[in-house]
């Protein structure tokens, strides 16, 4: 079913668990597009249209991978990834052990700058803390740690405090949500004051909403972005 407007029909036209089996339905078609979820062992309950995840998955990039996927889903307001991490014991690593591979993958990834960004391991939690110039540095911060074999969660506490705040913040966060073909451009109103980025109008999906404040984030002079952004129903 395409188009903004069948999306709203069947979400108006049906009662609260028709359009909670419905959601259901579309977020498992969505896990069976996901190769790393094939044979996982998820469930997935919808009410008012919030999304939770639980049962279980072999690491935690497929614990990722579950929860972008229900974001992908239009018609989901929000989701709640409590899926738990269980690793096989083949692939369980003490923190000493996660410490080097974590201090070995960082060091060889040329987007994560070296020496501004901290690595605390508790029972193969990562938390990563430091400031960094971009927002995309702080995303390759992540990246190169998520996948590590031993991981079972990353919190994500690093700051941006770039370099230099251009005049024009507003209209380069505009033409950084331009550069987004799938986003839905004409709906999203952007705002820039002292760095700060304020998102307002309406996007379709989860995942666009996240599309739309990565754009804004990553754009040189953005310190912070407050979502104010709604989702279509």
């Amino acid at each position: 079913m395409g188009g903004g407007m069948s999306i709203e029909m069947w979400l108006a036209d049906r009662d609260d668990a028709g359009v909670a089996s419905e959601l259901q339905s579309r977020v498992f078609e969505e896990f069976g597009r996901e190769p790393a979820l094939n044979g996982a062992n998820v469930l997935v309950d919808v009410r008012d249209r919030v999304v939770t995840l639980s049962g279980a998955v072999r690491s935690y990039p497929h614990k990722v991978a579950a929860g972008r996927a229900a974001r992908r889903v239009r018609g989901v307001r929000k989701v709640h990834n409590d899926i738990a991490v269980v690793l096989q014991p083949a692939q369980e690593r003490s923190d000493e052990e996660l410490v080097q591979a974590v201090t070995c993958v960082s060091d060889a990834d040329a987007l994560v700058p070296r020496g501004k960004v901290v690595v605390g391991i508790a029972s193969g939690w990562l938390t990563l803390t430091g400031v960094v110039d971009y927002y995309a540095e702080r995303l390759a911060a992540e990246d190169a740690v998520q996948r590590l074999v031993g991981v079972k969660g990353v919190t994500n506490l690093i700051k941006v405090q770039p370099p230099y705040a251009p005049s024009d913040a507003t209209r380069r966060v505009m033409e950084a949500l331009r550069r987004r073909p799938l986003l839905w451009r004409d709906r999203i109103k952007v705002e820039v004051r002292g760095g700060s980025a304020l998102l307002r109008g309406r996007v379709r999906t989860l995942a666009e909403r996240d599309e739309a404040v990565a754009a804004a984030a990553g754009t040189p002079g953005v310190i912070r972005v407050r979502d104010d952004l709604k989702i279509a129903s």
